[in-house]
């Protein structure tokens, strides 16, 4: 029997590792890690894809009696999977449309301030809402370093990446104190840092907002006005 590989991931079907139809039926096209229940389990890029499988490169180095190297493999992955059924339909979103699905994919993003010198200052934080693709929201301690930055200077970066793709943004940033807004925006888990509360005085958000972007997804390099 000829041997059959996931048309997404390219790894080999085996009993045991078919996917599954909505109706619960084995799917022979995917493996059950890429597929399950008629619907694919990652909503990744081909080059999200292929990242993500870098991660399994000694394991299939081991089984296939191979010594590749990462960019070897990431070669190799670019010439095959394009003829994989799931990736041989291009994908004609538009990169903001994409972007949108990065964005929604990513827990944390890089923000920048720019200090008192004139030096970029980024830093990681949780996003904790975000509209399109270019504004998000965070919260912070009123005493940071960052908000007093941007007290002095509300220009900012912020880029965001998942598995390989990556949006760059540069803008602005306003420092939310409204009451009303603090408290639509409290999440739980805010009082292990602000423990009294929506209330609390320490308690700030921060509104990001992009003017311009920089795409770097599924291959496709762009600049752009907001």
């Amino acid at each position: 029997m000829e041997q059959r590989f996931c048309q997404s991931c390219g790894m080999p079907l085996n009993d045991g590792h078919f996917g599954t139809n909505a109706d619960g039926s084995s799917n022979e096209d995917y493996c059950i890690y890429c597929y399950k229940n008629g619907k694919f389990t990652q909503n990744f890029t081909m080059t999200q894809m292929i990242e993500f499988c870098l991660q399994f490169l000694d394991q299939w180095n081991t089984q296939a009696g191979l010594n590749l190297t990462s960019i070897q493999a990431k070669e190799q992955m670019l010439k095959y999977f394009p003829h994989l059924k799931r990736w041989k339909k291009k994908d004609e979103r538009p990169l903001e449309e994409k972007a949108v699905v990065l964005l929604a994919q990513c827990e944390n993003v890089t923000v920048a301030s720019v200090d008192s010198d004139g030096y970029p200052r980024p830093v990681q934080m949780s996003k904790i809402r975000t509209k399109g693709f270019s504004e998000v929201w965070m919260a912070t301690s009123a005493g940071s370093v960052k908000v007093k930055d941007f007290r002095e200077n509300n220009k900012a970066g912020l880029c965001y990446e998942h598995y390989g793709d990556s949006v760059s943004l540069r803008g602005t940033v306003e420092i939310v104190t409204d009451d009303d807004i603090r408290k639509e925006m409290w999440q739980d888990w805010f009082i292990h840092h602000f423990p009294e509360g929506p209330a609390d005085k320490d308690y700030i958000l921060l509104h990001f907002t992009g003017t311009k972007a920089t795409f770097w997804i599924n291959g496709e390099f762009a600049h752009s006005d907001i």
